[in-house]
């Protein structure tokens, strides 16, 4: 069946803003519910409005939209504002911004600054971009401004374009990205860090256009972000393989800015929403709040029901290449096109755990995490990941334009931390990953011309171990030189430890140490052959016996049977999506949602 709105759309002028009644008695009921957000009712969306209103202001268009909407502080918030039309410069985010702030403040903002903004539009020349976030807000902003003023001369815009130049070029844009995406995947797929920056553009492009037709679109197309969003959804943590994480995130799900999102559209369907304080709340989350969208309650159901586990198969693209194109990837040499590499994510939910991954190599610079086990748990760092630290001018070279070596000696200040042998984000072309449901292997032959040999398992501080196999040596203790001074690596063995209700075997490939760090131990992997082997199961099912039955069962000959039945699948090659839950078959730009009974589509056909 075609998926058929049922949408009501608000009455009367674009952007619009409703002055809510009681607005103390909002904050408070905002206060009493701290752990359950419902997605998206009036009550909700006020309260998020009315919070985001009363943090101590900064330079944010959000949070000054939010001031001015619910008429609280609108002295401080204009003044602000002064200083967000003041500068002579800007980029896609000031962009996306400004033009958020323009429609959903639409007919109370004073005159004098709506004069203002046009002339900032005329005179400024915001920065593009170079990603696939960056064209979204930066077409996306000028779709939305040049419908402001449609009949502008070409004198009146900053890049000398008319207004029906502009349009006509955005919307070209906007409906090339769409179609890309859902036929052939996204190029920034899955981010904890930038999900929020699609999100977003996109509920203000569904809101504020006027052409009925390119407004289904963006409906669609949020819908279809949430979606996918969902599928990989935790009760808070976004887990799996993503493209683009922080050092932070890639060690602490709950520190993701995109988990605000999760909160507020999915929280009716029984999401907790984790927020240690009210200041937890992302504020660009009040310009969807302002909107008259409400995620699908399928969308809702995807996300929160997890009584039975399964598998998803997913299939993205990578960022897009410029050099050494054959070294995309350590186990496929194959393209889908000729700039972007596949991306095989596979993902295995359940109730207590989600064991995720990509098929290794490197296919996004710099934020890469290639696989992770997230445990549904309130705790902060609820997670288990691991990688080679991999830094390399060539990596550099592989996306970004700049020479290889010049970008390697800038690009600490750019992206501090790529060049840190303790990272927790990025990619290696050495990096071999295989897994079926439960059970990951990771392998890592790294060369000698390597700049860091050793990998890394990150176990948070709530894994506890219950149970070490016993270690039988013919020789002493091995030890060696790693950096400055003497360190003593422990001979492989069974590791089980639980986090919460779940249950985890750890082995690795080769001699390890284990180092106290920041909220969890550091096992470090200094051989260049290294690797190891997970296992999980629910405290549900198995007792602490049965997984140490299993895992002593198991020895390396296992890595064949896994990689073989991998191998041996109908390769994920075909489907963008492919579980119980969503279905999209590469190239038909129709996404089928599935919650028990009922099936709804996203049709992009027409």
């Amino acid at each position: 069946m075609k998926y058929a709105k049922c949408r009501t759309e608000p009455s009367g002028s674009v952007g619009k803003s409703v002055r809510p009644k009681g607005r103390t008695l909002h904050i408070l009921l905002f206060l009493l519910l701290p752990l359950q957000l419902f997605a998206q009712p009036p009550s909700t969306k006020r309260a998020i409005l009315d919070h985001v209103a009363s943090i101590p202001l900064r330079n944010d268009f959000a949070m000054v939209t939010a001031r001015i909407h619910q008429n609280i502080g609108v002295d401080s918030a204009y003044k602000q504002l002064d200083t967000l039309l003041s500068r002579a410069y800007g980029d896609m985010f000031w962009m996306y911004g400004c033009a958020g702030l323009y429609y959903a403040t639409a007919d109370v903002l004073r005159p004098q600054y709506k004069a203002r903004i046009r002339q900032c539009w005329k005179h400024c020349t915001p920065y593009r971009g170079d990603t696939e976030n960056h064209f979204l807000m930066y077409y996306g902003s000028l779709f939305l401004m040049a419908q402001a003023w449609p009949d502008l001369p070409d004198t009146n815009w900053f890049m000398g374009k008319s207004s029906k130049e502009i349009y006509d070029e955005s919307k070209e844009y906007l409906d090339h990205w769409i179609d890309e995406t859902v036929r052939n995947g996204q190029e920034e797929w899955d981010s904890p860090r930038y999900g929020y920056y699609y999100i977003t553009p996109l509920a203000l492009l569904a809101e504020y256009t006027k052409d009925k037709h390119m407004k289904h679109r963006f409906e669609m197309m949020l819908e279809y972000e949430l979606a996918a969003y969902a599928a990989d959804y935790l009760n808070g943590s976004y887990c799996g393989a993503h493209s683009r994480v922080s050092d932070e995130c890639a060690i602490d799900p709950h520190a993701a800015e995109i988990e605000t999102y999760g909160n507020y559209f999915f929280g009716e369907s029984g999401g907790q929403a984790r927020l240690d304080t009210l200041a937890a709340l992302h504020p660009d989350i009040a310009f969807a709040a302002m909107t008259s969208f409400e995620c699908p309650k399928i969308i809702r159901q995807i996300a929160s029901d997890r009584s039975e586990p399964y598998e998803q198969f997913s299939l993205k693209r990578g960022r897009a290449m410029l050099r050494y194109m054959d070294k995309w990837s350590s186990t496929d040499s194959s393209h889908d096109s000729e700039f972007h590499a596949p991306v095989y994510k596979y993902d295995y939910m359940t109730k207590d755990y989600c064991l995720g991954s990509m098929q290794g190599g490197i296919v996004q610079p710099i934020q890469q995490q290639s696989w992770s086990l997230v445990f549904d748990s309130d705790k902060h760092h609820n997670i288990i990941t691991g990688l080679n630290p991999y830094v390399s001018a060539e990596e550099l070279g592989m996306f970004f334009p700049e020479y290889p070596s010049f970008q390697l000696e800038r690009i600490s200040a750019v992206k501090k931390g790529y060049t840190n042998e303790d990272k927790w984000e990025g990619g290696s072309p050495y990096e071999h990953i295989y897994q079926d449901k439960n059970w990951l292997e990771v392998f890592y032959n790294l060369p000698d011309s390597v700049k860091y040999s050793h990998v890394d398992l990150f176990i948070p501080d709530s894994a506890r171990i219950l149970w070490q196999e016993q270690i039988i040596l013919d020789d002493p203790p091995r030890h060696g030189y790693f950096g400055d001074s003497i360190h003593h690596y422990a001979a492989p063995h069974w590791t089980v430890l639980q986090f919460d209700s779940t249950l985890i075997g750890i082995k690795t490939m080769g001699r390890f140490e284990s180092n106290k760090i920041p909220f969890g131990t550091r096992w470090r992997m200094p051989d260049h052959g290294s690797g190891y082997i997970i296992y999980c199961s629910s405290m549900r099912e198995h007792t602490l016996q049965d997984v140490i039955t299993e895992v002593k069962q198991t020895d390396w000959d296992h890595q064949f049977a896994v990689t073989e039945k991998m191998r041996s699948r109908p390769q994920e090659r075909d489907w963008l999506f492919q579980s119980p839950h969503l279905e999209s078959k590469k190239g038909s730009g129709i996404l089928t949602m599935h919650y028990k009974g009922e099936t709804q589509v996203l049709d992009f056909r027409e």
